[in-house]
């Protein structure tokens, strides 16, 4: 593998063993929710139990859409230099240059990485103590991972028009 494919592909693996360490039991529910429980209590001592456990799962939601979406925008740039960029490449051109040199075969090839990443952090998830695996976390991170993958084509589209506009 060449430095730019290396470059590319490090932080979607790097990314891929943080979204490993948060599928082990130390970053259940319990345990954030206690860490959760001492940050809150200092805003507000009188924070009640529904409140906090409503904070938990909406902040758990939240957590899985920026990882995967994270994932998804990552992946994007990996496959994108693994398909695009002529081996004779010696260095992994901008996110900009990707960009405008978008492949829709790379952004289906990272939503289905992270989609098949997202399943298997659930199943993973199912045969730990303390840790629940389920179908709707499997959709939820693959519907951000696909928003990624839209956003970034509506914005290509939106460069695009300014861009001929000002020529």
């Amino acid at each position: 593998m060449n430095k730019p494919l290396r470059r590319a592909w490090v932080p979607a693996l790097l990314w891929l063993a943080v979204i490993a360490w948060e599928s082990t039991p130390l970053m259940s529910s319990e345990n954030t929710g206690h860490l959760l429980l001492a940050i809150a209590r200092f805003f507000d001592p009188q924070i009640t139990l529904a409140q906090l456990q409503l904070l938990n799962g909406v902040g758990r939601k939240i957590g899985h859409c920026l990882g995967f979406g994270t994932l998804s925008l990552l992946m994007l740039r990996a496959w994108w230099a693994t398909l695009m960029l002529p081996r004779s490449t010696t260095r992994l051109p901008s996110w900009t240059a990707m960009l405008t040199t978008w492949s829709a075969r790379a952004a289906v090839l990272a939503l289905l990485s992270t989609a098949a990443v997202a399943g298997l952090d659930e199943w993973h998830q199912m045969l730990l103590p303390g840790r629940t695996g389920t179908i709707r976390d499997v959709a939820l991170d693959t519907t951000a991972a696909a928003f990624v993958q839209l956003v970034i084509v509506a914005a290509r589209g939106v460069r695009g028009k300014q861009e001929a506009i000002s020529n």
